[in-house]
């Protein structure tokens, strides 16, 4: 059998909510989070995350970006905290914001790691996978 083929028989075992605004960086996000197994939900502005952060059941880790339209990555963050659904789910923060204050600020409203962009790959799927093993541990 060949390689692909048993991916596809393979069931996604976790779920994953990656809010981005950037188009190509989503693409590359979402490829790589598929490929480590994940069935991934893609939102690309504050506005519908906000929607969907009250419609939706929770996903397993939320992938954040700070800087989008409408609603930015800090108000997510603070509504993800606050919600008695999703309160739990791990958030690790992926932005260009590199300065300390920034940092701090996520780290502060409840982000279980905090990535700056560019990121690595290889890194980036370590972290989600430690802050999915911690929350498992809470």
């Amino acid at each position: 059998m060949d390689a692909d083929a048993t991916l596809r028989d393979v069931a996604a075992i976790n779920t994953a909510l990656l809010i981005e605004d950037n188009a190509d960086v989503a693409y590359l996000l979402q490829h790589m989070l598929q490929r480590d197994g994940y069935a991934v939900q893609t939102i690309g502005n504050g506005r519908d995350a906000q929607k969907y952060l009250v419609e939706s059941k929770a996903t397993d880790v939320v992938i954040l970006d700070l800087m989008l339209p409408y609603v930015d990555g800090y108000e997510l963050l603070a509504q993800i905290r606050e919600s008695t659904i999703w309160h739990k789910v791990p958030v690790v923060v992926l932005s260009g914001k590199v300065s300390e204050r920034d940092i701090v600020r996520a780290i502060e409203l409840g982000a279980d790691d905090y990535v700056t962009k560019p990121y690595k790959p290889l890194e980036l799927s370590a972290r989600i996978r430690r802050s999915m093993n911690n929350a498992k541990r809470r």
